[in-house]
């Protein structure tokens, strides 16, 4: 975490001193733009490399779908409610439907594109089998993160917002804990019917709020390897909701509806995508709950595990 917080902080000054170049400022957001799309790409080029996980789809794939999708959904729901009770400024209207449109709606069937082309492409062997997409991941991702801290240098005055909303800005991470949970015990209730899995077992799932790889080892290291592998594919798909549906939702959801579904991944992964549809104030907000929620993912797991 401290590297890609140093990643993001190393952007911004760059971001500050090349503001006035619209040429530059236009660059940075094509950039990111793609750099999402081939984050998307990498992320599905590993998820059909992995025969573990594509022989598992059929078991826990329709589990990890419904928790992830449910707790996405919660999210944006949190944001919706948050925006209108606690935070006016950023609640669904007119300032939030005229981010993007039409370019916006086209630019996510590109990205979802992306993914499902990483997919088939991994599960058909079309590239070789080794540890170049994940080394080409973690670069992917860097540059993401420079690019996401440029966004914010180049209004430096959003980085107020924190002194500006005190202790109202722990609402938004406190949000995304009460929209997960909400629509990870959903899930739960609506595969209860068919299913052995426990309420802890599905919130403790949906507990890692994006950030697939921690709650993977968690669960895992807790003796239950099956769960941990529905955690990874639930959180993967979390991650991949998060990026392709804030253009659509961002209507509904108002400004902070991105940076809910983004979870522990809006402080990186995510936030190049909250910067162009939320803008660099939801930017700063998304690197605070970000932080605060991959703080709390070891905290809660271990906690909901222990309930079962």
């Amino acid at each position: 975490m401290i590297l890609e917080m140093g990643l993001i902080a190393g952007g911004v000054p760059a971001g500050w001193f090349l503001r006035h170049s619209r040429s530059v400022v236009g660059a940075v957001n094509r950039a990111l733009g793609w750099t999402v799309r081939i984050m998307l790409f990498l992320l599905g080029l590993s998820l059909g490399l992995d025969d573990t996980l594509i022989g598992q789809i059929r078991s826990i794939g329709l589990y990890a779908a419904l928790v992830s999708s449910f707790s996405v959904a919660g999210c944006f729901v949190a944001a919706r409610l948050l925006g209108r009770f606690a935070f006016p400024e950023y609640a669904a209207g007119a300032s939030a439907a005229a981010s993007g449109r039409a370019s916006a709606n086209v630019s996510s069937f590109v990205a979802l594109g992306c993914f499902l082309a990483g997919v088939l492409i991994g599960w058909l062997r079309l590239v070789p089998v080794g540890p170049a997409a994940g080394v080409a991941a973690v670069w992917v991702l860097y540059l993401l993160l420079v690019l996401a801290g440029m966004t914010v240098g180049f209004d430096l005055k959003a980085l107020g917002i924190v002194r500006e909303l005190k202790a109202r800005i722990l609402l938004i991470p406190l949000g995304v804990v009460a929209g997960t949970f909400c629509g990870s015990a959903l899930a739960w209730l609506v595969l209860s019917g068919f299913s052995q899995l426990s309420l802890p077992e599905a919130l403790s799932v949906g507990a890692g709020f994006g950030y697939y790889s921690l709650a993977t080892v968690i669960i895992t290291r807790l003796g239950d390897p099956a769960l941990g592998s529905m955690a990874l594919l639930s959180n993967m798909i979390h991650e991949a909701l998060a990026l392709l549906l804030p253009p659509f939702l961002v209507r509904f959801s108002g400004k902070l509806g991105p940076v809910l579904a983004g979870g522990a991944a809006a402080m990186d992964t995510c936030l190049p995508v909250i910067a162009q549809v939320s803008g660099e104030r939801c930017a700063i907000l998304a690197v605070f709950s970000g932080m605060c929620l991959t703080l709390l993912v070891p905290l809660l797991i271990p906690l909901l595990m222990a309930l079962r």
